[in-house]
């Protein structure tokens, strides 16, 4: 979780970042009940990054900044009171802050309650305004806040700052932290997320009604794309917003339909499921390093996808019926810096520039977040080479500006190479030729240790299908053997060979006996593979073994939890393993 520290002081450090001309403030002192005096007014500019306490001055009036964000056209002062305390036409002499006090009912959590803090300001000339953060968000606009703690799922460490205002712009603040840890240490309560694909309603005939949503806390939904001209926009309207589903009054103007409507109608019935809207993947990452590449271009496609997935405003749509669909944003973006699909725009600059992308998407996330007092969540899709996580992305800085990191541990290897191999194996093989590039679990999870992010913040990802070869000789039953690409479970002639098998195709036609298949389970990769002389295939792949293997990993190594690509591929059991090991 974040450092127990002055909550505002980090938020101010961490804008910094960006050297969007904007000077920065120091703290008197560190610690519970350090003042913080705002700089010397300047004149507001858009694309700037202010910090909380900043004073500028527009339409001769003053104002002080009370929300860190970076301003946008349309963001003046005098437009956003939620960004901005009008401070009159002077700020007056007083430089006397508020003094604040704050306490919580519990500081430390065990068993489900209910967290109840107050607070209490006074001032030489007068409060003007009280507010509650957690964890840096804007939690409440009052002197008091009150919030559920009810499952493992919600365990870590909240900071509470509160900041009171006077109307000379001098901010005083007071933190409390409270820690939870419902149902004590290695007991699960961990995240268990999985990807819906909006083309699973299709052929693969696999609706939202299909999801197994009791037995997840996440869902990533697949995907949204983006514009040419560098904006969100929706990947398939029909699947997303227009597929019939027979609600009461679904065809009239300004009507929610299609998954986002089946969607937002789950959770009514499912109340812990969060949603988040995963953009880009591997076939929509073209235009990620044009987006993020100036402080205007992240500035305007990140206000598009807030705008789109988290305000609800889709085409067609009334935002009153479109909002409440999606809990966060997930970005997948395949790659920083190259190596993804063909045709994909890149730059050495991409390393720098995701995490400015990402904190951009934080600070309108959190601009959002003062206005209906609902926290967003914000992850990434991480690649999952060693090499990759220190020189593609700064993986511990992303770390501090994201809630967790799903890292795909799988696609290690696959038909795109010319020998056989585990695609996701959990720990180091004997033999693997490809050994030095450490393509397995848990090499990728030891370097992102080893680079400072914390445990609980790293997301394992599993495959809920396997990759195989043909032409494959029989040698060491086919392991580590020469192989071609092979017929997939999908694969047509768009697609090609991709040799991608879904579990359960595997499991029904590959497992059964009579099949001429051979299944093998390997001790350190922890994967199944099966092999048939006659036909020549060889395919890897994680069963239920695999699961509660990876599972007992994330347990003890205190993970965030797992994540599966994705759930049409599935049978049922999959999930269900994963769910009863870390339920």
């Amino acid at each position: 979780m974040r450092r127990n520290k002055w909550v505002v002081g980090m938020v101010v450090s961490a804008l910094s970042v960006g050297a969007c001309g904007q000077e920065t403030v120091s703290p008197e002192a560190e610690g519970p009940g350090s003042v913080m005096k705002a700089p010397l007014a300047t004149a507001w500019a858009p694309n700037v990054a202010y910090s909380v306490g900043a004073q500028v001055t527009y339409g001769g009036r003053l104002y002080s900044c009370i929300q860190a964000h970076t301003s946008l056209t349309g963001w003046e002062p005098s437009n956003v009171p939620a960004l901005w305390q009008d401070l009159g036409t002077s700020g007056g002499g007083d430089t006397t802050a508020p003094t604040v006090n704050a306490s919580a009912n519990s500081t430390n959590f065990t068993a489900a309650g209910t967290l109840n803090l107050t607070a209490s300001a006074t001032d030489n000339v007068g409060v003007t305004k009280v507010e509650i953060l957690e964890n840096n968000v804007l939690v409440a606009t009052a002197s008091s806040y009150s919030r559920s703690f009810s499952s493992s799922t919600q365990n870590g460490t909240y900071t509470y700052t509160v900041r009171a205002f006077d109307a000379a712009g001098n901010v005083g603040t007071k933190t409390v932290t409270v820690t939870v840890n419902i149902g004590g240490t290695g007991g699960g309560g961990k995240r268990r997320i999985a990807y819906f694909t909006a083309w699973g309603i299709y052929g693969r005939n696999y609706q939202v009604s299909n999801i197994p949503a009791a037995k997840l806390t996440h869902i990533n939904y697949a995907f949204s794309n983006i514009s040419p001209d560098g904006k969100c926009i929706l990947g398939d309207s029909y699947a997303d917003i227009d597929k019939a589903g027979g609600w009461a009054g679904e065809w009239d103007a300004g009507q929610l339909r299609g998954n986002f409507r089946a969607l937002k109608e789950l959770k009514k019935t499912q109340s812990h499921l969060k949603l988040l809207i995963s953009v880009g993947g591997w076939s929509w990452s073209k235009y990620f390093s044009q987006v993020a590449a100036t402080a205007a271009s992240r500035q305007a496609f990140v206000k598009s996808c807030v705008d789109l997935y988290i305000k609800g405003q889709y085409p067609g749509v009334d935002p009153v019926n479109g909002v409440g669909v999606f809990d966060g944003i997930d970005i997948d973006w395949e790659y920083p810096t190259g190596g993804g699909l063909d045709g994909n725009i890149s730059s050495p600059a991409d390393k720098q520039n995701y995490t400015l992308l990402m904190q951009e998407f934080r600070n309108q996330l959190n601009a959002v977040t003062s206005s209906t007092g609902k926290p967003y969540l914000l992850t990434i899709a991480s690649l999952a080479s060693p090499d990759g996580l220190v020189n593609k992305q700064e993986t511990k800085n992303l770390s501090n500006i994201l809630d967790w990191i799903n890292v795909m541990t799988y696609d290690y290897h696959g038909a795109f190479e010319s020998t056989t191999n585990f695609q996701s194996a959990l720990y180091a093989v004997p033999g693997d030729p490809a050994a030095s590039t450490g393509f397995w679990s848990d090499a990728t999870v030891s370097k992102m240790l080893e680079l400072g992010v914390p445990a609980n913040k790293i997301v394992l990802g599993v495959p809920y299908y396997g990759r195989g070869w043909g032409n494959v000789p029989s040698t060491n039953n086919g392991l580590f053997q020469p192989g071609v690409p092979t017929k997939g479970t999908w694969d047509d002639g768009a697609s090609g060979l991709t040799g991608v098998f879904d579990f359960k195709d595997i499991k029904n036609n590959y497992e059964r006996a009579g099949s001429g298949y051979t299944k093998y389970f390997h001790p350190q990769a922890n994967e199944a593979y099966v092999y048939n002389p006659s036909t020549k295939i060889w395919i890897a792949y994680d069963d239920v073994q695999s699961m509660n293997a990876k599972a007992d990993y994330i347990l003890s190594k205190g993970l965030g939890g797992s994540m599966a690509w994705e759930l049409s591929s599935d049978d049922g059991s999959l999930t269900d393993a994963l769910y009863q090991k870390l339920k």
